[in-house]
């Protein structure tokens, strides 16, 4: 019995070794930030809870770093500052280390310009047109009496984008239904894109005695129409950031690849209140006689795109908050839920995260949205979040089963994705 407990204790001594090392060097590394970014010339300190320093690997000119007080394999300081000095607008790389000795993590540092934007919480239309034909999914034709044919069964997939049949360019649903009925039942070539990469196909229609023309038996989508709101723009450039999160179809899932998309004039209806369980709405009229401003890019923290008149939107510009300036507590939310008026609504900040699209837990404490909402409804998506006289951010979730909480992404993911190119 001694000899198997004496076995057994010098087995777990080298386990031990290596476990606990490592379940501490993944805790720290989970607890530093993913990526950082700084405004051009201000100097930040991020506190830390543990004797962590850091240095720039690259691009000294662009940011540096130092460390307070400065941890060593001697010294073990219970907690440490990082000073950051941005110097000009770019990007490097920083690893933070343990006792100044071992290397935890290595993230990407942006230095941004200062920056200065227009909240707007203006609820518009939103009209995308996709970049080819969306495949919805494919099915059978029935060709002759209960026989039917699958033409496109193993050729084409849910998400495919069909860019071209024929060699003519596939704008809208239309010409493909042409290209189709003209074939009379000769493949057709199509040019489609597949996970970012495009190849060539052929397709065989067959012919639909039950709808006398021929078919493909596939479902296409060529636009998408929704009501949302802007978020913020800038007064510069006129470009704005709306929604906070992507378009996604609702058939297949994936993020919109668009061609083009505009932003419009709409109406508020109606509100349909949010309760446990069943998310609410803000439902309206599109006036599509009345274009606001031109979508570029349909991200996954986003729509962005150049604002037509920038003048119909009043507001002060604010400066930005960034992520380590935001708080827990009390902030603001812009929206204009009824009407043309743009009001302020009291939530609170319950909870920051790292960044993934849903930074901020935040709930609804104003209780004139509540009475009129019941929280935060479909529609409200992209409603400007202020805290301390600085846009932090915008609305971008409800959580179904409580409409007065949500989530939030921070305006500095929005400003990443709307400057890249």
């Amino acid at each position: 019995m001694w000899l198997k407990k004496e076995i057994k204790r010098r087995l777990l001594i080298p386990v031990a070794a290596v476990l606990i090392p490592t379940l501490l060097w993944c805790s720290v590394s989970w607890l530093l930030p993913n990526n950082l970014t700084l405004l051009e010339g201000e100097r930040t300190e991020i506190a830390m809870q543990l004797p962590i320093s850091a240095k720039t690997e690259e691009s000294v000119g662009v940011l540096g770093v130092t460390t307070k007080p400065l941890a060593d394999a001697f010294h073990l300081s219970l907690g440490s500052s990082i000073l950051a000095n941005p110097i000009q607008a770019g990007t490097t790389k920083v690893t933070f280390y343990l006792c100044n000795a071992v290397p935890i993590k290595t993230i990407d540092a942006t230095v941004i310009p200062k920056t200065m934007l227009v909240p707007v919480g203006r609820t518009v239309g939103v009209s995308l047109d996709t970049k080819g034909l969306l495949v919805l999914g494919t099915g059978e034709v029935s060709v002759n009496g209960n026989e039917t044919e699958e033409p496109c069964r193993g050729l084409l997939k849910s998400g495919d984008l069909l860019l071209k049949a024929n060699g003519k360019e596939l704008i809208n649903k239309e010409i493909f239904i042409d290209v189709v009925s003209q074939s009379k039942g000769e493949k057709i070539d199509v040019l489609l894109e597949r996970r970012g990469e495009q190849k060539h196909i052929s397709l065989s229609p067959v012919y639909s005695q039950t709808e006398q023309a021929f078919k493909l038996g596939v479902w296409v989508r060529d636009s998408i129409q929704g009501i949302g709101t802007i978020t913020f723009y800038d007064p510069k450039t006129n470009q704005f950031g709306a929604l906070g999160h992507g378009v996604f179809d609702v058939d297949t899932g994936g993020l919109m690849i668009i061609k083009k998309g505009i932003i419009i004039s709409s109406e508020l209806t109606d509100i349909v209140k949010g309760k446990k369980g069943e998310p609410g709405e803000l439902t309206g009229i599109i006036e599509r006689d009345k274009e606001l401003g031109t979508v570029r890019k349909n991200t996954e923290v986003g729509i962005y795109g150049t604002l037509n008149q920038p003048d119909e939107y009043s507001g002060t510009a604010l400066p930005i908050g960034l992520r380590q300036e935001v708080k827990l507590g009390k902030a603001e939310i812009l929206s204009n839920i009824e009407g043309e008026d743009v009001i302020k609504y009291e939530i609170e900040i319950e909870s920051i995260g790292k960044g993934s699209g849903k930074d901020m837990m935040i709930r609804v404490t104003d209780k004139r949205l509540l009475e009129k909402t019941g929280g935060i409804v479909q529609g409200m998506s992209g409603s400007p979040i202020i805290q301390n006289g600085q846009l932090i951010g915008a609305v971008t979730h409800v959580l179904v089963n409580n409409p007065e909480q949500g989530y939030g992404t921070f305006i500095e993911s929005m400003l990443g994705e709307m400057n890249k190119k």
